[in-house]
């Protein structure tokens, strides 16, 4: 996406409109979730960004609008988790064409595990999953795109009550922001542009931070 065309998409206030603009021009990218998670999946591969394979290994690992690309599947394999689900209303067909394009191009170079991708809204998707389940990520899920305050503290919500205890839910530059699970916030430099900070918040209960608390205590 050019600079024009994103600052002309920033100017518009309809989240429906924004994700339109943004399929349109086949980027993914009305708020740059794709690039948050591609942070993310680049970063697993640095000393500190190994955190992130002791949080997803042998998850069931869930991203919420996952969009376009297929980052999410590609930190979930890479960090060896159990199975991944990409939901995603808008651009799942583009999202399963983007997993097996990276299955292709990484035949026998990556570690393979099943996927499923949910052509749902998010919390119609969380509603129907039992409890103390998943390990759920968000990555650029502002509330520019989100229909409502009332929406995101449901969203919320469903994502305290499906998250297994001892498992954190993830969220980069994202305002999903439970009130009832203690958080704590990573800095980190993107690894394919330095001058970039990122930031991820760690979402989660006492089982999870006690389980975790050796890797946590390295930051």
């Amino acid at each position: 996406m050019n600079y024009q065309s994103h600052s002309k998409l920033e100017g518009i206030r309809d989240w429906r409109v924004r994700l339109s603009h943004s399929r349109d021009e086949g980027t993914g990218f009305a708020a740059p979730g794709g690039e948050f998670t591609r942070a993310l999946f680049e970063w697993s591969f640095t000393p500190k960004g190994k955190i992130l394979h002791s949080l997803l290994k042998g998850r069931r690992v869930v991203e919420l609008g996952a969009g376009m690309m297929s980052y999410g599947y590609a930190l979930a394999s890479t960090c060896s988790a159990k199975n991944f689900v990409a939901v995603e209303p808008f651009y799942h067909d583009i999202q399963e064409k983007s997993i097996l394009s990276h299955l292709s191009k990484n035949n026998g170079l990556s570690y393979r595990i099943p996927y499923k991708i949910v052509a749902k809204d998010m919390l119609a998707y969380l509603e129907e999953e039992p409890d103390d389940l998943l390990c759920i990520m968000a990555c650029g899920i502002e509330d520019c795109i989100l229909p409502g305050p009332d929406y995101r503290k449901k969203v919320e919500n469903q994502i305290v009550r499906t998250m297994e205890k001892n498992s954190f839910f993830l969220s980069s530059h994202s305002d999903l922001f439970p009130q009832s699970l203690k958080h704590i916030e990573m800095i980190f430099r993107r690894p394919s542009n330095p001058k970039v900070f990122d930031r991820l918040r760690l979402h989660g209960g006492k089982q999870a931070y006690e389980r975790h608390k050796d890797e946590l205590n390295r930051f």
